[in-house]
């Protein structure tokens, strides 16, 4: 029975005291729930953006790749014809004749 009093007593207590907030209190406690739920959507939204963020960074590396390796390609075509035998072939077949020191590649 004194258990069941003690709780009794001690919920009076916490009600009275609940019912008893002042003004002040009432807007403290009020403000700290505000700011915790203005924070809490600030950090999902800062979340998002940087997802968003690093999604549109990830696309762009990957555009700079491809075209890196258009690059590499156009290097690698542009130095197979300008190969010296090629141009060698071409001007045999044209009639030209082999003169090596007018042969010079350009970068």
């Amino acid at each position: 029975m004194t258990n069941e009093k003690q709780t009794e007593a001690l919920t009076d207590v916490l009600q009275r005291r609940i019912r008893t907030f002042s003004r002040v209190e009432k807007v403290f406690y009020g403000s700290i729930i505000l700011t915790a739920i203005t924070m809490a959507i600030g950090i999902i939204f800062l979340q998002s953006r940087n997802l968003q963020v690093q999604q549109d960074i990830t696309s762009l590396n990957k555009a700079i790749s491809e075209q890196q390796v258009q690059l590499d390609n156009a290097k690698q075509e542009v130095n197979e014809l300008s190969n010296r035998d090629r141009i060698t072939k071409i001007a045999e077949k044209a009639g030209l004749s082999n003169q090596q020191n007018n042969i010079q590649k350009v970068d």
